[in-house]
């Protein structure tokens, strides 16, 4: 999967950690300039927090970025929209120098706000705004407590669906160990006896959302008729039997 600190414009192979990443030219609106800058970005600066990239990055596709995982190691999809929502929203990218009291106090940001800004007048006097000293710090807390929140991330279906808008294929790849029985289903169509050609089942390709492998399964008319399932559908195997080189799926749950 496209990676930050590893994904280049195209394919990259990055011997230290012994991984292939996927390129962000065939990216949808992320160009091959845009990528390497990103990759240049990544390396000549250590990023602790998601917020100190925002404030250096300079392109419009974050949303695409996220929705792809590419930012994982700093949080989940949910949380990192949550992050870029509030540096562009409320603190203006960064450059926010006067806050309404109103849109902050009684909420979680109240105490972070107050921390680092002034909330009277230079006579003493009540504002209605609190007038920022150092909004740098303000990002670092307010991104440490959407994290300590702790948001469920987006559910696979979602991202499977994110990564096909963007990419125009199912190439989502999780790579935990407990997704390896979801299967994107990649195609299916009928199989016939050779000899009377009658049709006794399907040919189910599928994709593992876990590992990226791609199989191919038997799928037994007694089988596929309790549940069937067509080109685009996510299912969870809960059984399978190989005979030989082929592989025969004998119970599974359509999860989309």
């Amino acid at each position: 999967m496209p990676r930050w600190g590893l994904s280049r414009s195209d394919y990259f192979y990055d011997k230290e950690k012994n991984i292939i990443a996927k390129g962000l030219a065939s990216v949808k609106y992320i160009g091959s300039g845009v990528a390497e800058e990103l990759y240049k970005m990544s390396h000549e600066k250590l990023y602790d927090r998601f917020m100190d990239i925002l404030i250096d990055i300079n392109t419009r596709q974050l949303e695409v970025l996220i929705s792809l995982d590419f930012f994982v190691n700093f949080g989940n999809q949910r949380e990192l929209l949550r992050i870029k929502d509030m540096f562009y929203d409320v603190f203006k990218r960064g450059n926010v120098k006067k806050i309404n009291k109103e849109k902050v106090d009684g909420t979680q940001l109240e105490p972070i706000i107050k921390k680092y800004s002034i909330g009277v007048t230079k006579s003493g006097q009540f504002s209605k705004s609190y007038t920022v000293l150092d909004v740098k710090s303000i990002l670092h807390e307010v991104e440490d407590a959407i994290k300590a929140v702790g948001m469920d991330d987006l559910d696979d279906l979602t991202k499977v669906q994110n990564f096909v808008d963007v990419m125009g294929y199912p190439g989502y790849v999780s790579g935990k160990e407990e997704d390896r029985p979801k299967l994107y289903v990649m195609d299916v169509y009928t199989l016939c006896r050779k000899k009377d050609k009658k049709q006794f089942g399907y040919s189910v390709i599928t994709k593992s959302i876990g590992s990226g492998k791609e199989s191919r399964f038997t799928v037994f008319n007694s089988v596929y008729y309790k549940e069937p399932i067509n080109k685009g559908n996510i299912i969870l195997c809960k059984g399978f039997r190989r005979e030989g080189a082929y592989f025969t799926l004998t119970n599974y749950i359509r999860l989309f």
